[in-house]
């Protein structure tokens, strides 16, 4: 069952959810701090008998927040309703997971004609209320260090969540009744804090100040309230009244999701689910739409009309990491002529192509690609550090079509200096159960910074400037750490690229540019030389 990604815009915000299958619309909303992702392999089998949205809430994931200090379980709910109108869609079943569940039952409560049930997975219900001071210590601020400790701190709180409840009562007594999720999980859950950032603790804090069985009264629709053995909630399956339907469900993952299920089938939502519709430009921002190529969901970023008379300026990015990082750039530049980016396939937001192959022929194979399915007959082009390269090769491809090519610090090598890093210029990073990979990747983008080469930390080899400020540091890890399993290939591609050969035979108006603290503007002068030479 394919699923696929989307944005909508909804007033002044964007938001982020997954969709797939067909028949009745089911809405499903996460657990905090995750994001629509964690509800993946839940789709692939309700997408058999519904058309399942999972909605990145407010905040988490991709979505933006709402533009409320200290928005309630009401106020998501509320969203909610504002993102379904958004879609057209008239009537939903609702589910969710504990803070998604506290949402799923408050949207029955306050939209019950929009409503044709809710189901609730872990809904959540404290037999003594969290005091401001506990509030406080369970949801710790999430602080940037110098040292990339806070990476290595929030994989261990993370895996914790699911090994004490709460996870900071790290006591035999408050052992979790579960497994901890595998490396693939736990990874997911710390990009998905960093993509929160310290404000997880906005949305994170809304179910503990939520009216909890207090909704009940006001339900005028059906909803269950389903507990799981193993889930921290299932603690309080015997605080609910007997008016209350509730259901205790299967440990096991694929024998809960289709008892679920069947819940669900039970009162199905009405109308008609219409198609998706594309993400509406906002004021200043770049707007975020996915296009398919060669089976792959691929994100592009847009400011004005790719399309039309003007031709638009193609930014690439670095790899390994994504157009998040560049949005200043691509609102600033949209001011004077439409701008394009990708996500290259297997980073960022967009999906890895068949063996997730990480190379410039690839990229530039793909480039040309969604510029052709955005109907862009000529471009100019700009890549920035290793996306240099994929304009080069781009602009080979594109012959004429390419009216300019900037390339912005380029990561080029000489050939003598190919062979130098070709024996490793990144280090692994596949996830590890001890979270070392988190550091392996900081103090490789740091030492970056510090160092040229990055291995070689001698006085001789100290740059100038260093860009290690560790917020903007955490942005750069969190983008590149996205999909650990293309970070070394695309540094492979960087250091193997025949900049000599293909500098040589490019025909396209050549331009060079770099901001002074950028990490490879010192390679500049070689690329002059090199342009120089007959």
């Amino acid at each position: 069952m394919r699923i696929t990604k989307h944005f909508v815009t909804v007033g002044t915000r964007r938001v982020h959810y997954l969709r797939a299958g067909s028949g009745p619309a089911v809405a499903m909303l996460h657990a905090s701090p995750c994001s629509a992702k964690v509800m993946r392999p839940l789709m692939a089998l309700w997408a058999e008998r519904f058309t399942v949205f999972a909605f990145d809430t407010p905040g988490f994931g991709l979505s933006d927040k709402l533009p409320i200090a200290a928005p309630t379980v009401e106020d998501f709910a509320d969203a909610l309703a504002e993102t379904l109108a958004a879609l057209g869609i008239e009537q939903v079943a609702t589910y969710g997971r504990h803070t998604g569940a506290s949402i799923a039952v408050e949207f029955a409560a306050r939209h019950p004609a929009r409503t044709a049930m809710a189901l609730a997975d872990g809904f959540a219900i404290f037999p003594k209320r969290y005091t401001d001071a506990q509030l406080a210590a369970y949801l710790e601020p999430l602080v940037p260090a110098w040292d990339g400790g806070h990476l290595l701190h929030l994989w261990f709180r993370y895996r914790d969540q699911h090994v004490f409840w709460p996870w900071n009562n790290q006591t035999p007594a408050a052992r979790a009744d579960t497994d901890v999720p595998d490396l693939d999980f736990l990874h997911r859950g710390v990009v998905e804090l960093l993509e929160a950032g310290d404000d997880y603790r906005i949305g994170y804090a809304a179910p503990f100040r939520h009216r909890e069985l207090g909704v009940l009264d006001d339900l005028r629709v059906p909803v269950c309230f389903g507990n799981r053995p193993g889930d921290s909630m299932m603690l309080t399956h015997h605080l609910y009244p007997e008016r209350a339907w509730t259901a205790v469900m299967p440990r096991e993952f694929d024998a809960a999701s289709l008892a679920e299920r069947a819940i669900l089938e039970k009162h199905p939502a009405r109308g008609a689910v219409p198609p998706a519709p594309p993400c509406a430009p906002l004021p200043g921002r770049s707007t975020p739409n996915f296009v398919d190529i060669d089976g792959a969901q691929v994100l592009v970023r847009s400011v004005g009309d790719a399309g039309g008379a003007v031709a638009p300026l193609l930014l690439i990015h670095h790899a390994p990491g994504s157009t998040a990082l560049y949005e200043s750039f691509l609102a600033q530049a949209g001011r004077e002529h439409p701008v394009l980016a990708f996500d290259l396939p297997g980073h960022g937001e967009s999906d890895p192509l068949p063996g997730n192959p990480q190379d410039v022929g690839t990229w530039a194979d793909v480039a040309e690609k969604v510029l052709a399915r955005l109907g862009v007959a000529q471009v100019r082009l700009r890549g920035h550090n290793g996306g240099a390269a994929v304009a080069v090769e781009l602009a080979h491809r594109l012959g004429a079509r390419a009216l300019e090519v900037t390339l912005d610090a380029p990561f080029f090598l000489a050939d003598a200096d190919r062979a130098r890093f070709a024996g490793g210029y990144a280090p692994a990073v596949t996830p590890t159960w001890d979270g070392s990979h988190w550091l392996r990747a900081w103090h490789h983008l740091r030492d970056s910074e510090l160092w040229w080469p990055w291995f070689e930390r001698t006085r001789g080899n100290a740059r100038a400037s260093a860009r290690i400020e560790p917020a903007e540091l955490t942005l750069r890890v969190r983008e590149a750490m996205k999909q650990p399993a293309s970070y070394e290939g695309a540094w492979r591609a960087n250091v193997g690229y025949a900049w000599r050969e293909r500098l040589a035979g490019l025909r396209a108006p050549l331009r060079l540019a770099a901001a002074d603290d950028d990490t490879f503007a010192h390679l500049l002068p070689a690329v002059r030389a090199q342009l120089s030479q007959p």
